[in-house]
C-alpha cells in the first residue's frame, strides 16, 4: 500500500495571528515587549518563545507555528544575522509566503535595508562571522532571503520619531492584514467549485442566506456589481475583499451602493426595448407582470410625478425619483398599518369600555388602509 504524503504548508490550521522572528537581546526587551503589550490588549494571538532553548538548528516546533500563523513579522535588527536560527526562521517564513502566500511583514529596527540587502556594515560583519564554517550553499540561501525580505513593504524605524507611534501603526497594520485574510476565508468557504470566483448562485445560496438577508438572484447581481471592477458579473478574491472592506467600514454606503446597484438594475428590466427610456406601457407591464393590479391612469399618474422633464417617459435618473417615492410610500404604508395594528389591539382588549364604538373605529380604520400606489397618486 502507498505512504500517505506528509501535509502540506497550507493544510496547517492557524493558532497564531502573528509569528515574530527576531533576535531577542536587540527587541526583546524594547519593541518586541510593546508589540505584546499592545497586541495582547487587542486580542491578538503572537507566538512566544520565551521557554524555548535556542540552538543552532531551528526546531520543528517553530517551522509549525511559523506555518500555523497568518502573519509573519520579521523585526531585522543589527544583529539579526548573528543568529543562524533568525536566518533559518527568516528563509522558511520567506518559503511559506511563496507557497502559501503567506503574509510577510518586515521591520527595520535600527538598521539600513540597504545594508541587510547588500549584507554590509555592521550587518554584514554579523552576517560574515555566521556564514564561517556554513557550506556555500547554506550562504547563498540566507543571502537570498536576505535579498528577498528587502523588496517587501514594510516599516523603518528611522521614519518614526516615536517608537509608541510605530506601535501603534504596526497594531494597526496587522488588525488590518488579519480582518483581509478573516475575508479571503470567506471567500475560499463560498467559492463553492473553487474556481476562483463568486457567482451570483454562490454568493445568493450562501452569503445572503448566512447573513439572513432577503435572497435573490437580482439582489445577488446588485451585490455582485458593486464590488465588480473587470465587469465579468462574479467576484474574483480582490473584489470580495473589496466588497466587505467596504460593508465593514461604512454599512450606510454599502447599503446605498446596493441600493442603486439594483435600482439599475429595477429599469433594465423595465426598460423592454434597452433604448434607455421607460414608456407607460413598459412600466404597466413590469408592475403587473407578477399579478398586481394597476390601471393605466395610475400608470400616467406615476410616471408624471417621476418626469421630470415632461416627455411622458423615464430616463434612468427619474426612474431612481420613482424607485425613491415607491420605498418612501412603501415606509408610510407599512408605518400607517403597525399604528392601525396597534389600536386595534387596544381597542380589542377595551371592548367593554368601547363596545359602542368598536364598529365604528374598525371601520374607520379600515378606510384608512392605502396601496403604496395610491399613496403615490393620491
Amino acid at each position: 500500500m502507498a505512504s500517505s504524503s506528509p501535509a502540506s504548508p497550507c493544510a496547517y490550521i492557524k493558532r497564531y495571528d502573528v509569528f515574530p522572528s527576531f533576535n531577542g537581546p536587540d527587541v526583546r526587551k524594547g519593541l518586541l515587549s510593546h508589540l505584546h503589550d499592545h497586541f495582547l490588549r487587542k486580542e491578538i494571538k503572537m507566538y512566544k518563545d520565551d521557554k524555548m532553548e535556542r540552538c543552532n538548528t531551528i526546531k520543528h516546533e517553530l517551522v509549525k507555528a511559523i506555518r500555523e500563523s497568518r502573519v509573519l513579522m520579521v523585526l531585522l535588527s543589527k544583529n539579526y544575522a548573528s543568529s543562524i536560527w533568525c536566518l533559518d526562521e527568516l528563509v522558511e517564513i520567506l518559503k511559506c509566503r511563496k507557497d502559501k502566500e503567506q503574509i510577510v511583514m518586515p521591520i527595520f529596527y535600527d538598521v539600513d535595508p540597504f545594508h541587510v540587502r547588500t549584507q554590509s556594515g555592521d550587518f554584514g560583519s554579523a552576517f560574515e562571522k555566521t556564514c564561517e564554517n556554513q557550506t556555500e550553499e547554506v550562504k547563498q540561501r540566507w543571502v537570498e532571503a536576505l535579498k528577498c525580505v528587502t523588496t517587501i513593504a514594510g516599516e523603518h524605524s528611522c521614519n518614526w520619531p516615536d517608537e509608541a507611534a510605530m506601535v501603534q501603526k504596526l497594531c494597526t497594520d496587522v488588525l488590518y492584514k488579519l480582518r483581509v485574510e478573516a475575508i479571503k476565508d470567506e471567500f475560499r468557504k463560498y467559492d463553492v467549485d473553487k474556481n476562483g470566483f463568486i457567482t451570483v448562485a454562490e454568493l445568493r445560496r450562501y452569503v445572503l442566506i448566512k447573513d439572513g438577508e432577503e435572497s435573490t438572484d437580482k439582489k445577488a447581481r446588485s451585490i455582485i456589481r458593486v464590488a465588480d471592477v473587470d465587469g465579468d458579473g462574479q467576484l474574483n478574491c480582490d473584489e470580495f475583499v473589496e466588497l466587505m472592506t467596504l460593508r465593514m467600514t461604512s454599512e450606510e454606503l454599502y447599503t446605498d451602493q446596493v441600493k442603486a446597484e439594483m435600482m439599475k438594475e429595477g429599469f433594465r428590466e423595465c426598460d423592454v426595448d434597452q433604448n434607455g427610456y421607460i414608456t407607460a406601457p413598459e412600466l404597466k407591464y413590469a408592475l403587473t407582470k407578477d399579478g398586481k393590479e394597476i390601471t393605466d391612469k395610475q400608470v400616467r399618474k406615476i410616471i408624471r410625478v417621476a418626469d421630470v422633464n415632461g416627455d411622458g417617459q423615464l430616463n434612468c435618473d427619474e426612474f431612481f425619483k420613482f424607485m425613491n417615492l415607491m420605498m418612501d410610500a412603501k415606509r408610510r404604508t407599512d408605518e400607517r398599518a403597525a399604528t392601525i395594528e396597534k389600536i386595534t389591539t387596544y381597542v380589542s382588549t377595551k371592548k367593554d369600555k368601547f363596545s359602542h364604538m368598536h364598529g365604528k373605529i374598525s371601520f374607520i380604520l379600515k378606510k384608512k388602509r392605502k396601496t403604496i400606489y395610491e399613496c403615490l397618486t393620491e
